[in-house]
């Protein structure tokens, strides 16, 4: 069991393992607050590549205590358990189906439920969301990707590089998001957490998630969501750029946009009580 002592005293936590179709038990951690009823909404959490729920213990402290909370763990992170028998999907078509084969499981057509996401489990989101299967009342979705242009020393490293190497590879990795992506100067504590990401990731599926998704492109998909979507923003945010969530604003027929200031209050108290009070208000 994971460390949840960031949780409110009242809010209990079940910790749930889902087979889905494909054989893969994915970890789901399920946040309930006191007074829960069938009409309370749900908020279905989808975090980023690797990303730990460590990361987001601010934002789940604010949520959880208001609202039951989902936190599903996607499957190229080191607590899903894969069948050794078989060849696993990684891509971002298959993920998003495994939110849909959760949701089947645990949220009843009449419940009310929201999606909350970042990073990739955002654009897992927004993958989902154009299928047009069981629809939120509205999706928080902080820096989603909408395509993967790795460098090309990534792209080298993800065709040919095995992933046994990937002790080799771990500080070239820290050094490039580090050096181009991170504001490591103001914000030297959100350096130390993906550098703690990438230290926790199990090799194997990392390269085998990259591999799946590096060609991959959301534009061709943004038209289709039809319910209502606001993408949150960093301004100081270098890995998710500003102008690429603007254009997907563009392409969404109900969204906006909300920016914030930096990746940090994307993962603090801040992000978290602006979910609640939109629900509340909503």
């Amino acid at each position: 069991m994971q460390d949840v002592s960031f949780l409110e005293d009242n809010v209990s936590v079940v910790e749930k393992y889902f087979e889905v179709s494909d054989g893969v038990q994915l970890q789901v951690f399920d946040f309930i607050p006191p007074g829960y009823t069938m009409q309370t909404p749900i908020i279905v959490f989808v975090a980023g590549w690797i990303s730990l729920l460590q990361g987001w213990k601010s934002v789940l402290k604010v949520i959880s205590k208001k609202y039951r909370t989902l936190y599903i763990e996607t499957r190229e992170k080191k607590s899903a358990h894969l069948p050794s028998e078989k060849m696993i999907d990684f891509s971002i078509d298959r993920m998003s189906l495994d939110i849909e084969e959760i949701l089947s499981r645990t949220i009843s057509d009449q419940q009310p439920f929201y999606f909350l996401g970042s990073s990739l489990g955002s654009t897992i989101i927004l993958h989902y969301l154009s299928m047009n299967r069981k629809q939120p009342k509205e999706s928080f979705l902080i820096s989603p990707i909408s395509e993967f242009p790795f460098p090309l020393w990534l792209l080298f490293v993800i065709n040919f590089i095995p992933a046994g190497f990937y002790a080799v590879i771990k500080p070239v990795m820290k050094w490039y998001l580090k050096y181009f992506h991170l504001d490591r100067k103001n914000e030297p504590e959100q350096v130390k957490k993906y550098e703690g990401t990438i230290d926790a990731a199990e090799p194997g599926r990392l390269k085998a998630n990259a591999y799946a998704i590096k060609d991959y492109n959301l534009w061709n998909r943004l038209e289709k969501i039809n319910t209502s979507v606001i993408l949150i923003g960093a301004e100081t945010d270098k890995l998710h750029g500003i102008d690429s969530l603007k254009k997907m604003v563009s392409k969404m027929p109900l969204a906006r946009l909300e920016m914030m200031k930096s990746n940090k209050e994307t993962h603090s108290e801040v992000a978290g009580s602006f979910v609640v009070d939109r629900i509340r208000l909503g």
